[in-house]
C-alpha cells in the first residue's frame, strides 16, 4: 500500500477491482437508503416507501447492467474505462440476491400495503376498500383539514370519534414500529 510500501497485488486485479468498484456504488446507495430510514420520528409508511424506492431502483439497475448500461454505477464505469468488452452479468446475479434479501427482510411490509396507502393518502383509497372512508371522503371539512395538514399523524389525531375503526386502524399502523431502527 502506498505509504508502508507493500505490494497489494489486488490493486492490479482488473476483476477484483471492477467488483470492489461495483461494491462501492451498491454501498453508497445503501448508506443512502440507511439515512433515510433513520430519520427520527418519522411513521412506518415513509420508511415502507424508501425501501420500495430502492428495491425498484434496484430493479432498474439490474435491467441496465444486463443491458451493457451502468448509469448508476459511476465507480464501476470509471473502473472499466475503455474496457468494451464487460458484460456485467455477474452483477445482476448480485442485485438478485440483494433483492431477494430484501424481499426477505422487509416481506411484513407488503402485508400492511393496502393499510399503509389508506393511511398516507384516505382520500385516495378506492371506496371499496372501507365503507366508513364513504363518510370521510365525502366530507369537505375532513378533506380540507387534511390538505392543510403538513402532519398526516396530526389529521388522524384529529378524527372526530364518528370514525372509531379508522381511529383504530391507524393508531395501529403508527405503532406498528416503535423504533426508526425497524431495519435492523
Amino acid at each position: 500500500m502506498g505509504e508502508i510500501k507493500m505490494p497489494v497485488p489486488q490493486f492490479e486485479d482488473h476483476k477484483w477491482m471492477r467488483d470492489l468498484a461495483f461494491l462501492v456504488d451498491v454501498t453508497q446507495e445503501l448508506n443512502i437508503l440507511n439515512l433515510k430510514l433513520k430519520v427520527p420520528g418519522q411513521l412506518v409508511t415513509a420508511v415502507y416507501d424508501n425501501v420500495r424506492a430502492f428495491t425498484a431502483k434496484l430493479k432498474l439497475w439490474k435491467n441496465q447492467i444486463s443491458q451493457g448500461n451502468f448509469p448508476a454505477c459511476k465507480s464501476l464505469v470509471e473502473e472499466l474505462g475503455s474496457e468494451i468488452q464487460f458484460s456485467g452479468s455477474e452483477y445482476t446475479t448480485k442485485l438478485d440476491l440483494l433483492l431477494q434479501k430484501f424481499d426477505q427482510r422487509f416481506a411484513d411490509f407488503r402485508k400492511h400495503k393496502e393499510s399503509f396507502n389508506m393511511f398516507a393518502n384516505p382520500f385516495s383509497v378506492d371506496v371499496d376498500l372501507q365503507m366508513v372512508l364513504i363518510d370521510m371522503q365525502c366530507n369537505t371539512s375532513l378533506k380540507t383539514k387534511f390538505r392543510r395538514t403538513k402532519d398526516v399523524t396530526d389529521f388522524f389525531r384529529q378524527l372526530p370519534p364518528s370514525f372509531p375503526n379508522l381511529c383504530k386502524t391507524f393508531r395501529k399502523i403508527m405503532s406498528l414500529f416503535g423504533s426508526t431502527y425497524i431495519y435492523e
